[in-house]
């Protein structure tokens, strides 16, 4: 998506370094991502001692701990979390100054509602791996729960806008986009 944004908006304005520059970074993050995954995957922290924070979220002393492989897929997982979060605040802020949900599937939304609904429970429905525990396993699921059920309530911002402006329609919907 974040692809084909770039293309039609810098489509008019063509430059030189533009291929050379996209190809180097995306061979650095290609490299920055699979750089950990290659080498070798051994625990990289031991459990804490002493104070006991939160039990949900807490990794208890008799859990494993996380592996490097896991510790990049976890930022991974949360930096897919925060952009999926991010993807619909354009909408919602275009939708209010606008007064009006003209042109927007809200088939889509309801799809999209019904599969983050289905896929957090399915996280929060399964069983831990033998001999991890429920905090553990949440921990180790966190940024897909909190993508998936944080744009559930934003795609719920959404149905209720659907809900307040379907009468309405702004007086620039209604104006031509080329004058004649």
């Amino acid at each position: 998506m974040l692809t084909l944004y770039f293309h039609y908006k810098f489509k008019k304005r063509p430059s030189l370094l533009s291929a050379p520059i996209n190809s180097v970074l995306l061979f650095v993050v290609g490299t920055v991502c699979a750089t950990p995954l290659l080498s070798s995957a051994g625990p990289v922290a031991a459990p804490r001692e002493g104070f006991r924070g939160r039990a949900l979220l807490s990794v208890e002393p008799g859990s494993k701990p996380f592996t490097q492989q896991e510790i990049v897929g976890f930022v991974i997982g949360s930096i897919s979390s925060v952009l999926y979060l991010l993807s619909r605040l354009p909408q919602i802020r275009t939708n209010f100054l606008r007064k009006s949900t003209q042109g927007i599937s809200y088939s889509l939304f309801a799809l999209v509602m019904l599969g983050n609904t289905l896929y957090g429970l399915s996280v929060l429905l399964k069983n831990p791996e033998l001999g991890q525990s429920e905090g553990s396993y949440l921990l180790h699921h966190l940024p897909w729960l909190v993508g998936s059920l944080g744009v559930l309530l934003l795609d719920t911002v959404i149905s209720i806008q659907f809900l307040l402006y379907r009468n309405r329609t702004a007086s620039s919907e209604l104006e031509p986009l080329l004058p004649s």
